[in-house]
């Protein structure tokens, strides 16, 4: 197994990459359908537990937690042990998960409650440490490509994004939603298996250092992405949790009305990534990292106008789009440095995500009490706007780097 001098793959059986690569767009699918399946369940959580509001959102905080210390623990686990096994070990934990939120079905109320917070937390500690491997993976296996490789793995979790409300939905109906965490359970167990078998590749094995001679922590240009990356994924936040509370409380739409508007911003956040992988070959990433939070600035302007069914959808439809390829684009920028420390950075920046999306979920719950949501989403523009303001200022400083080398 040949590795490139630029951390790729220089030459791999065709048999072997196709397995690798099954490997690695599969395991963004199970991410997508798994960090789903539990605000997917809350109907069925609430009705055989009977779980408060205060109660079921509680379940969410061990997985915000777990999640940025993953990343933590995946980024300072980087270079001393394989890409491979932080993968598998984060599979076998979306296992456990789903295995748990399975079990809970059937034990009494208090016990419920922990057991699905320890499934959330075991799923936060998974996508966390196994986040920054899985995107190494992706890159590593098109060096040519990596921005749409990157761009194409979040796809994939974004098509599970997608499904996942519609499976568990359709499985409630028919009384069998038990068999939506089931099988995800054995899909990533399954996949945890493929995986310690795949030939996944491996990055050279050299000090990680930019072009400044710096390790990427000690790089200002890093932590101008990491800054990024927080402020969109508050906008993101704004968007994703609180999208069915605005439709109903605020805007009197049905429950059912208000959770399709929900599926059409994972849809089009899917289908943009889509779009995003399709003409990444003729794009530079910066492309999309300039434009895009320009796009959230005016979807959040516009929110406050939504009214009807129809003007939700294609509200939210919008925001997806305004989401789908920025933080796939901002790892590929962050690594185009120090392309051998993709695994960390993409760690890195899932933390500094996870954050970002704590706070701008946190953030909105506890103005709501004095102000309507409506109120708040061209407020929020602050996000976004931050998020431009760090992303220019990273391109400029490795622009004058580069044109000082």
């Amino acid at each position: 197994m040949g590795v490139a001098g630029s951390g790729g793959i220089d030459e791999r059986p065709a048999d072997g990459k196709l397995a690798a690569a099954t490997s690695v767009y599969l395991g963004g699918l199970v991410i997508g359908l798994t960090l789903v399946s539990f605000p997917a369940s809350s109907l069925v959580l609430r009705s055989i537990h009977g779980f408060s509001n205060e109660a079921y959102g509680s379940i969410y905080l061990p997985q915000l937690i777990a999640a940025v210390a993953g990343a933590l623990a995946g980024g300072a686990a980087e270079g001393r042990v394989s890409l491979k096994a932080m993968y598998v070990v984060s599979l076998l934990a979306f296992c456990l998960a789903e295995t748990l939120l399975a079990l809970s079905a059937g034990v009494s109320s208090g016990t419920a409650l922990p057991m699905v917070m320890a499934a959330t937390a075991l799923f936060g500690f998974g996508f966390g440490f196994g986040g920054g491997p899985l995107n190494a993976f992706a890159a590593l296996l098109f060096p040519a490509r990596q921005g749409a490789a990157v761009t194409a793995l979040h796809m994939c979790a974004g098509a599970g994004l997608t499904l996942a409300p519609i499976l568990f939905a359709a499985l409630d109906r028919i009384g069998l939603w038990i068999a939506g965490p089931v099988a995800l359970a054995v899909t990533a167990g399954l996949l945890a298996l493929l995986s310690l078998r795949a030939p996944l590749p491996i990055p050279a094995r050299e000090e990680t250092q930019t072009a400044a001679g710096l390790h990427p922590a000690r790089s200002l240009f890093f932590w101008l992405c990491a800054a990024a990356a927080m402020f969109y994924s508050i906008a993101e936040g704004t968007f994703s949790n609180w999208a069915i509370v605005f439709l109903t409380d605020e805007r009197g739409l049905d429950p059912q009305a208000a959770a399709l508007a929900l599926t059409c911003f994972w849809a089009a956040l899917t289908l943009g990534r889509l779009l995003a992988t399709l003409i990444a070959g003729w794009l530079p990433p910066v492309a999309f990292l300039l434009s895009l939070p320009l796009s959230i600035m005016l979807t959040q302007l516009a929110l406050p106008g939504v009214g009807s069914p129809v003007s939700a959808l294609i509200a939210f439809a919008a925001a997806g789009l305004s989401c789908s390829a920025f933080f796939p684009m901002l790892v590929a920028f962050a690594a185009a440095p120090t392309p051998r420390a993709i695994s960390w950075i993409a760690s890195m920046l899932t933390a500094a995500m996870m954050v970002g999306v704590g706070i701008g979920s946190y953030a909105i719950g506890a103005l709501r009490g004095s102000e309507p949501i409506a109120y708040l989403y061209p407020r929020s523009t602050v996000a976004p706007a931050l998020c431009l303001i760090a992303t220019l200022a990273a391109f400029v400083l490795i622009r004058r780097r580069q044109s000082r080398a």
